[in-house]
């Protein structure tokens, strides 16, 4: 009887981590006035673009276009141009605050797809700050979005 009690107890807590750790990876769709004015430009900017959907799972905002054909480097370009510029701290916070998010928004993912299954995504990224000490607040460490890297496929 007493085994029973205890073999119920760990599932307890089992279950209660992985309730907590499920809880902490919420994924929430992001529409802010300065997301839909993104992709509204974005979309008469570039037609071939079938889709733009904004995702929030913290502490990171994710950008995801999906393509009607194979991007071309001047849509990309486009692309990327118009992501940099809506990825102020004032757009960020406002997605933040969307989501109910207390802090800086880490990192910024920008996907391009299509539906091409020989070309992997194209994926860019940018972070609110320059290295992974998110205790540094000091200016030298704030980076506010404005460096982007692309990530190659090996």
């Amino acid at each position: 009887m007493i085994n029973l009690m205890n073999g119920c107890r760990v599932k307890m807590i089992i279950l209660l981590i992985v309730l907590i750790n499920l809880g902490c990876s919420v994924t929430h769709s992001v529409s802010t006035s300065s997301t839909v004015s993104l992709s509204k430009q974005l979309k008469k900017e570039i037609p071939t673009i079938k889709n733009i959907k904004y995702t929030f799972t913290r502490p990171n905002l994710t950008i995801n276009i999906e393509m009607r054909d194979v991007p071309t480097e001047e849509s990309v370009n486009s692309i990327l141009g118009n992501i940099k510029e809506f990825s102020t701290i004032e757009n960020i916070n406002e997605i933040a605050k969307s989501v109910k998010w207390k802090s800086e928004i880490y990192n910024i993912n920008l996907i391009i797809h299509s539906p091409s299954e020989k070309k992997p995504p194209l994926k860019y990224s940018a972070s609110y700050f320059k290295t992974f000490d998110a205790s540094d607040t000091s200016e030298k460490n704030i980076d506010g979005y404005k460096t982007w890297t692309k990530y190659e496929e090996p």
